[in-house]
């Protein structure tokens, strides 16, 4: 399996061709008001609800709910629908995102100035895992066009993104060295 992983300095490619040390940033770095690059207004957002609850608001404060269940519940004079076991919270961790394509669409949208192939995804995963004293996942993202999300489930307007990311929970910012021989330079932007 491989994957592309856009950078903002060519010189950045070395260090993924021949190994070195990176810096992993977490979810929360890339948290915007308005959607831009890599910058999005809901990321490391949980909201996991058969119902959108920021429409609950004022009546319920949106602030660390996990696990919420109401029924038969009329807020300002409104029924609202019943809920299930619905989440809505923030949750940071370490993220190290990929794109399953080479387009140079995309890297002029992310801002970006060349692009590498990286392979033995699991190999890197495991590497990093070994360093953090932590174990990662990793996966391709999926895109709704509802109120759903997670690290691994964003907006429908995220989609040309066409990302996979791994994902360690993690509390800072690190830097990590990973090995060499894992990716090649494929393509560079101006």
């Amino acid at each position: 399996m491989f994957k592309y992983l856009y950078l903002t300095e060519i010189e950045w490619a070395d260090t993924w061709i021949g190994g070195g040390l990176i810096p992993i940033k977490l979810a929360s770095t890339y948290l915007h008001p308005e959607r831009n690059g890599v910058l999005t207004p809901d990321e490391n957002l949980i909201h996991k609800s058969n119902v959108d609850i920021r429409s609950l608001s004022p009546g319920i404060h949106l602030d660390n709910i996990k696990n919420l269940n109401m029924s038969n519940v009329v807020i300002n004079g409104r029924r609202v629908p019943d809920i299930q076991n619905a989440s809505y919270y923030k949750e940071d961790g370490l993220i190290l995102s990929f794109c399953d394509s080479e387009n140079a669409a995309i890297a002029e949208r992310l801002g970006k100035k060349c692009c590498v192939r990286v392979s033995k995804l699991k190999e890197l995963k495991k590497a990093i895992d070994s360093q953090l004293g932590v174990k990662g996942t990793m996966g391709p993202c999926q895109y709704t066009t509802d109120h759903q999300r997670n690290h691994f489930l964003k907006s429908v307007e995220d989609a040309w993104q066409e990302e996979f990311r791994m994902l360690w929970k993690f509390p800072e910012n690190v830097s990590v060295t990973i090995p060499g021989g894992h990716a090649k330079l494929v393509a560079k932007y101006t």
